[in-house]
């Protein structure tokens, strides 16, 4: 047995008394070939100080070899000596066998710390050197992706899934359909999808999956794989909002509010569910807890304007118009929406404080004036002050909107006949 090996088995059985002693014993007996191998299982074994030892023999009996260096980078590197690991990269020269190698590696580092156009110039000069090389197309298609040139990236990772289905531990079908989806193609990215899933076994997958088929429209595709998430990992909360907007559009309100109620629980800062949540509730006639949902929600965001109109349409719906003009006392006419100003102008008239609901009314206008329903609304409004000249422009502009409302018609008739 080579010092190597007794070294290996040392350590794989937990006795690290003797390493520094196997390993000089090792440099100086074993053969180079032994040696590298030792230096690499060091490495995965996570005995980087030792493997770097091993490399740093290796590449001063044979320093013409220069993937002992690359190898040797790739650790300094991961161990934040990047100065130095980067000094021996670029000490491979152009004509030497390790040249990609060290390209790739460069590339690689540059990649991770935000050097996206750095990394792809190294790509690119490694493709002019061996242009058929998997592992370099591979670098430059997720440099395209990372970039957002979802086009270019496709094009590379289809031609790849040709001979792979895996490239590291990316799944290349899972690559191409998020490619598609990026590109709007969403019935395309969902059947590349339904083709390869027997590859999607990543839980990150499962969301994506989950996602692209919610994009694409199959409600029932994306609930199978947002379910499937929420059983291996219930506090995936990203899982949650997607789930419930599934179930919202299979109009399932029982899920939908069991759902929010659920994510909810993990992330009670969730105002997608909140919002989706109480319009279930509502939509269940379980007024009170939709109420509690938007009351709850709007704790946890208070400038959610969507919370607090879904908020003020349930008050007008319940008739609590005190209630519902609370909602809005705090904020500037500037902050609120046109349809604010519809459901205070609502609650004004109701409660007959007819100038502020006519002050409403007007502010709405502008966002409303083909809107038939407010039009009507406000016609009986201002018939009801008995200011006829603007009923009367009300009721015209309405009759643009509703040309075969013939109460209206005869509305209008009756006051023209009145002057």
């Amino acid at each position: 047995m080579t010092y190597s090996e007794q070294l290996l088995d040392a350590i794989q059985n937990h006795d690290f008394s003797d390493n520094h002693i196997l390993l000089k014993k090792a440099l100086e007996n074993d053969d180079p070939e032994v040696l590298a191998s030792l230096a690499e299982n060091l490495t995965d074994l996570g005995f980087t100080d030792l493997s770097k030892e091993v490399y740093r023999y290796l590449i001063a009996q044979f320093p013409r070899e220069d993937l002992f260096k690359v190898y040797l980078a790739e650790i300094l590197l991961n161990d934040g000596d990047e100065d130095d690991g980067l000094q021996l990269l670029y000490d491979v020269k152009p004509e030497s066998d390790a040249y990609i190698e060290s390209l790739l590696d460069l590339a690689d580092y540059y990649q991770s710390n935000g050097l996206i156009e750095t990394a792809r110039q190294k790509l690119l000069e490694a493709h002019k050197l061996a242009p058929e090389e998997d592992a370099i197309n591979f670098g430059l298609a997720e440099l395209d992706y990372l970039s957002g040139d979802y086009g270019e990236a496709l094009g590379l990772y289809r031609e790849l899934a040709k001979e792979n289905k895996t490239f590291g531990e990316v799944v290349l079908s899972q690559r191409i359909a998020a490619c598609l989806a990026k590109l709007g193609e969403y019935e395309e990215a969902s059947n590349e999808i339904k083709s390869h899933e027997n590859d999607i076994l990543s839980i990150d997958a499962l969301y994506e999956a989950g996602l692209i088929m919610l994009s694409a429209g199959d409600n029932k595709a994306a609930i199978k794989y947002l379910d499937q998430v929420i059983e291996i990992q219930p506090d995936y909360v990203n899982a949650y909002p997607l789930l419930a907007q599934a179930y919202a559009a299979e109009d399932n309100n029982e899920e939908v509010l069991r759902t929010a109620q659920t994510g909810l629980s993990y992330n009670e800062l969730d105002e997608v569910l909140y919002s989706l949540g109480a319009k279930a509730a509502a939509n269940l006639n379980q007024l009170d807890e939709a109420e509690r949902l938007l009351k709850k929600g709007l704790e946890i965001a208070p400038d959610n304007s969507d919370l607090r109109l879904q908020l003020s349409n349930l008050y007008l719906h319940q008739h609590q118009d005190e209630a519902n003009i609370a909602l809005f006392k705090d904020l500037d006419d500037e902050e609120l929406e046109p349809q604010a100003h519809w459901n205070m102008a609502i609650s004004y008239q109701r409660l007959e404080d007819y100038d502020k609901a006519k002050s409403e009314f007007l502010l709405a206008y502008p966002a409303f004036q083909k809107n038939a329903s407010f039009l009507r609304q406000m016609i009986n409004l201002f018939y009801e002050l008995r200011e006829i000249p603007t009923t009367k422009e009300l009721i015209k502009k309405y009759l643009q909107v509703q040309p075969d409302d013939i109460d209206m018609q005869d509305m209008l008739d009756e006051l023209n006949s009145e002057e």
